[in-house]
């Protein structure tokens, strides 16, 4: 009786109780100091606990899982029979074969889907990658390879990439360096009329596939011939249109709301959908971009810069470098002497060389030879 009373007066709303602030000055001197140092320990603590960068990722976590009904037409008030957790009865020969799981079935579905038994994931893949190299599959619908979606040029070349792959305990590295070192990828892009004409859409690649680069290899590679690219690995994504940011493409800042304008005009995806593959365009405001941009005067000047550092010993060595700098060759005799010509248009004083040498970069960065693989 007398806890229950003593409760009554003393807790927060009662009688006899006393707020904190209150409580806390009637405490002797040494209990005082005490809750003093106690606080003070807690704010160190929290202040050390800010400074711990835990690195956080999404999770999945297995929790109750059963077979669920089939809904008629769509309506969850009319169930069917109850589906088991299975592969679709398409890959299995007709039959559902039901997996056997005390989980959810993802684990078996992903086993399922990258089994040697299953054909279809391993020649999805090789078809992208063959798309990446030649700019167009073996298949030209690589997310249909159904009834409606178009026959493989080469069936069996598909069908032997796709099993030397699984030998090869599906190893990208290793298939990447087969199709590079053939025959076919290593041809020219040089025209033959008796081929165009029996095969004008290059199905049968009698020649390479002229392609644009796409925008992160050509960004990339205007920031490496300029001495500017930063190799660095890892770390957080940045805006593109930060002037300092010169780490490659791939760790750009992709925003589904807002795409970057550099990102945008080369058509870069949508990324609120997925794509397939990219679309190429050609329209004036690209090169409007290429001539006028910000971005590329930089890149310019930075390639301007990198030539004159190198103390060349006249403009004939100044475009040779260049030319080796940016095309991977020397410049054939007429472009040489109309680098030349070119440089020495203008005055001597050093700022107009110094424009000169900015022009003739940003001409050899805007030509198509730079932006296209032959």
């Amino acid at each position: 009786v007398d806890a229950v009373l003593l409760s009554h007066l003393l807790y927060d709303d009662g009688l006899l109780a006393l707020p904190p602030k209150e409580a806390e000055a009637r405490l002797a001197e040494d209990a005082k100091s005490e809750l003093a140092a106690l606080r003070k320990t807690l704010e160190d603590r929290k202040a050390d606990a800010q400074k711990i960068d835990v690195t956080m990722a999404h999770a999945l976590q297995e929790a109750k899982s059963r077979d669920l009904p089939i809904y008629l037409a769509g309506n969850p008030a009319k169930h069917g029979d109850v589906a088991a957790r299975s592969m679709p009865a398409i890959f299995t020969s007709g039959q559902r074969q039901a997996f056997n799981s005390n989980g959810s079935g993802r684990l078996e579905l992903a086993n399922a889907l990258a089994s040697a038994e299953n054909p279809l994931t391993a020649r999805v893949i090789v078809n992208r990658v063959w798309a990446g190299h030649f700019g167009y599959g073996l298949v030209r619908t690589p997310s249909n390879f159904g009834q409606v979606g178009e026959r493989p040029s080469h069936p069996g070349l598909l069908d032997y990439l796709a099993v030397w792959f699984v030998e090869k305990s599906w190893s990208l590295k290793k298939l990447h360096r087969l199709i590079l070192q053939s025959a076919t990828y290593q041809q020219a892009s040089s025209f033959d009329a008796k081929n165009y004409e029996a095969d004008p859409e290059n199905r049968l690649l009698w020649r390479m596939n002229r392609r644009r680069l796409e925008i992160e290899p050509w960004r990339d590679a205007m920031l490496a011939v300029s001495g500017e690219l930063d190799l660095t690995l890892g770390g957080p994504s940045k805006k593109l249109d930060d002037a300092n940011n010169k780490r490659r493409t791939l760790y750009g800042f992709v925003s589904r709301h807002r795409l970057d304008e550099l990102l945008r005009l080369f058509d870069f995806p949508d990324p609120n959908i997925t794509s397939a593959r990219r679309t190429t365009t050609t329209v004036p405001l690209q090169q409007l971009f290429v001539l006028n941009s910000e971005f590329m005067m930089r890149r310019a000047r930075a390639l301007a810069t990198r030539l004159k550092k190198d103390d060349m010993a006249d403009d004939s060595e100044q475009v040779k470098f260049a030319y080796r700098l940016v095309y991977g060759r020397s410049p054939v005799p007429a472009e040489l002497e109309l680098g030349v010509q070119f440089l020495q248009s203008v005055d001597e004083d050093k700022e107009s060389k110094i424009n000169a040498l900015e022009q003739f970069a940003l001409a050899l960065l805007s030509s198509n030879e730079f932006m296209f693989l032959d």
